[in-house]
């Protein structure tokens, strides 16, 4: 394997304004669709964008000057590869491993079936809430929260994005190493990886949380995807196995394709239908009538592409769309208005809280970065940049746009 160039360990300017473009070699990229994602990073208010193309740093931008930004959620996919690298050095024996093994308390009831696997793809059934923040930033012991929650389904039954249940991943580093979650990064992964410059979220127990709380620079953020790149081998040294990238990028459940183990799986193309059958289905649920007529005229027919998707939702239901499908549909049993037919599997991603991204499209070798700062201005509608990742993949030249 090809050791990593040195393209990423050189210092940077501290102000790059504006965009600028290490390599001239970008044939194959589409350069209107790069153009466009320049644009709309910078209408998005974002803070750092990184496009890195088999080692290259071909675009890089800052907003004032490189600097740590929070990768919030986006810190479990860094997770899942320390998990990945607990399993190469045998600290663990198989992502199949009962959580009990490690904390005894859990021997017992329906908690003794989740495994360390549960908690990488969100299935192990763990009491939840919508917005863990208020009940986890509050506790001075995020580990202890999670072992005393509640079961609310059984394990492996029912995905649920559970930020209490990956938490317990940090404890699960010290049990299984000897040294608490930050400490093995730092000697595991940042040593070799040369990432220096980071710091940690800790609760008032010291122990970090597993769910969010590490700053990064984007370049250091990058060098998670470029060692995906790498099939896991770092400047010759392997530090994951490729077996275990392979297990963490595929479908992490049999009920839902588009994630992995801590990581997201992006479809080269979405199709939305909305079938005569759906429409029955609606009203035997008795959606609300006035509803249904708006969505009638629309029997029949597939919508191509996330964006399309969203400016028919808004014509036809109004600007509040998401509020009448979460209020409306998602109670009656309906998570989706359209059913969705999804393509093949382009690329992966880490996703954070206000837009944090890192995205591979493997068949490019292509990283993008994306982060932005917390702000008093920050708009969601806006900032949160959601289709930084479709944005990405349209500069692959040969993208089916279905």
């Amino acid at each position: 394997m090809e050791t990593v160039k040195n393209t990423l360990l050189v210092t940077l300017a501290l102000l790059i304004i504006p965009f600028t473009v290490k390599s001239q070699d970008q044939n194959s990229l589409n350069s209107a669709a790069l153009n466009e994602l320049k644009e709309e990073v910078i209408a998005t208010n974002s803070d750092a964008f990184l496009l890195i193309q088999d080692d290259s740093l071909l675009v890089e931008w800052y907003s004032e000057k490189p600097e740590k930004i929070e990768l919030m959620s986006g810190l479990k996919s860094v997770i899942a590869l320390g998990v990945g690298r607990m399993l190469y050095q045998q600290k663990i024996d198989s992502l199949d491993q009962p959580v009990h093994t490690f904390f005894p308390e859990w021997k017992q009831g329906r908690k003794k079936d989740i495994t360390i696997r549960h908690l990488l793809n969100h299935t192990s059934g763990l009491q939840n809430v919508s917005n863990a923040g208020v009940e986890i930033y509050p506790s001075p012991n995020a580990l202890q929260l999670a072992l005393a929650a509640e079961l609310t389904s059984e394990p492996g039954a029912k995905f649920s994005y559970n930020n209490k249940a990956v938490n317990l991943l940090a404890g699960i580093f010290q049990k299984a190493t000897g040294k608490r979650m930050d400490h093995y990064f730092r000697d595991e992964l940042f040593k070799p990886l040369q990432i220096t410059d980071y710091k940690w979220y800790l609760d008032e127990s010291e122990t970090p949380h597993a769910m969010a709380g590490l700053e990064l620079s984007a370049r250091d953020f990058a060098k998670f995807g470029q060692l995906i790149l790498h099939k896991g081998i770092w400047n010759d040294q392997r530090l994951v196995s490729e077996d275990f990238l392979d297990e963490m990028l595929k479908q992490g459940q049999s009920y839902y394709p588009l994630s992995g183990l801590l990581w997201w799986r992006m479809p080269k193309y979405v199709h939305y239908n909305l079938t005569k059958e759906r429409i029955e289905d609606f009203k035997k649920a008795d959606i609300d009538s006035s509803i249904i007529n708006k969505l009638e005229p629309l029997q029949d027919s597939q919508i191509n592409g996330i964006e399309s998707y969203k400016q028919m939702m808004q014509e036809v239901l109004g600007d509040n769309w998401r509020e009448i499908r979460g209020k409306k549909f998602h109670p009656k049993g309906f998570k989706n208005i359209f059913k969705k037919e999804y393509g093949p599997i382009a690329g992966y991603y880490a996703e954070g809280y206000l837009g944090q991204y890192l995205v591979i499209i493997p068949e490019a070798n292509l990283i993008a970065i994306r982060q932005i700062k917390r702000k008093e201005s920050y708009n969601k509608e806006i900032d949160d940049f959601q289709n930084f990742r479709h944005r990405v993949l349209r500069l692959i030249t040969d993208f089916d746009k279905h």
